[in-house]
């Protein structure tokens, strides 16, 4: 017999013992487990283990879920929702919406392109730290490794990813299998030429594409993506299509000369999107502020561009002590001066997200998707100068 929903869940008991059958080329079950309680999110349940070793189930995993009841065998059709690891071990399992109702569901992620005029300014160990202090602040956080040519999000967080978006793109996996899990629960979706394929894709696939993320929102707040570094077309029309966006530059005058070059040339191209500037490396906080207040004279006197300062991130030696580690500092040196700072810009992001205005329609990851799919067929195929 076969139950769905809220209230077929919650006949589940503390104690009962259940049987897990994923719905995964990569764990094949059955498992077995026993549910702990139930809170508004799902229901929790231990993590299963096999042959000494906890199963981890990937969140978004589909399940099949075996129980006895008074009424006999039930079976649940469900997804693991969250999980919790550590001290405290557990899965949270929601049930399965019906296709239909998933496909009428409007969610609106906000998408942050990270970027930067110039590369070595530290872009993407930003991205790392920010997106796990976002996820100790409760927010689910996805990380698109957007940079075509030399992907390392897997790199700094030690992962190795088995696929990328492309094997999404080319129907070989479900976007869920591409995943890959990362510290503090963040999801990495690794991107390589991924994206750069999706402006080639015929209507059909497209759209079967946009499916495929709507369903990755379902368990993510938040989407940060780790653009390339200089001035290409790709890097203007990531940040031109997203909802928001930090451009990171150092206090050195070639870093800010190259910050402001991609102001100039996302200015001329009509681009509208608030810029959030974040300075790396700083000594102090007044040298922060001076770059951050120079930079936003000089776009709104001279290009009519809106920039909007977000912080500064200190100089410290932890910070390349943990990139050689291939450790986030945000966790390996919690107290270091870097560390508060990221929890501190962090903060300020969701502060900035929660006070903008919800977009008005075709927003969130699919919004992205299109945005960036028609600036791409629309671009002439030559960089800006």
């Amino acid at each position: 017999m076969q139950a769905n929903g809220p209230s077929e869940l919650s006949r589940l008991q503390p104690g009962q013992t259940v049987l897990l059958r994923p719905e995964s080329p990569i764990y094949r079950g059955p498992y077995e487990s026993t549910v702990l309680g139930h809170e508004e999110a799902g229901m929790r349940i231990a993590v299963p283990i096999e042959e000494g070793k906890l199963v981890l189930l990937p969140v978004g995993t589909a399940v099949l879920l075996e129980a006895l009841t008074a009424e006999g065998e039930q079976r649940f059709h469900v997804r693991v929702c969250s999980r919790r690891t550590g001290g405290e071990r557990y899965l949270v399992l929601e049930p399965e919406e019906p296709v239909s109702k998933i496909a009428t569901t409007q969610l609106q992620v906000p998408v942050w392109a990270i970027t930067s005029g110039k590369g070595g300014v530290g872009k993407t160990t930003a991205v790392v730290n920010l997106a796990i202090a976002l996820a100790e602040l409760g927010r689910r956080v996805c990380v698109i490794d957007g940079d075509l040519g030399t992907a390392n999000i897997d790199v700094m967080l030690n992962l190795a990813p088995q696929y990328t978006l492309t094997d999404v793109i080319a129907g070989r996996r479900h976007i869920l299998e591409v995943l890959v899990e990362g510290p503090r629960g963040i999801i990495v979706l690794p991107g390589g030429s991924g994206l750069q394929e999706l402006t080639e894709l015929k209507e059909e696939s497209f759209a079967h594409l946009i499916g495929q993320f709507q369903v990755l929102e379902r368990y993510t707040d938040l989407v940060l993506i780790d653009t390339a570094s200089g001035l290409s077309r790709s890097v203007t029309n990531f940040i031109a299509a997203a909802d928001e966006a930090v451009l990171i530059t150092t206090p050195e005058p070639p870093a800010i000369t190259d910050a402001y070059a991609l102001v100039k040339v996302l200015a001329r191209a009509g681009c509208v999107l608030p810029i959030k500037l974040l300075v790396n490396r700083v000594q102090a906080q007044r040298e922060g502020q001076d770059v951050t207040d120079k930079m936003i004279f000089a776009a709104k006197r001279f290009l009519q561009y809106e920039l909007h300062g977000l912080g500064y991130i200190s100089e410290d030696e932890y910070v390349g002590r943990a990139i050689r580690e291939q450790v986030p500092l945000i966790l390996e040196y919690p107290q270091a001066r870097a560390s508060q700072d990221f929890r501190d810009i962090a903060r300020r992001m969701l502060g900035i997200e929660q006070a903008r205005p919800q977009p008005e329609k075709d927003g969130g990851a699919r919004g992205f998707l299109r945005r960036l799919r028609s600036l791409f067929v629309g671009s002439s195929g030559k960089d800006p100068d």
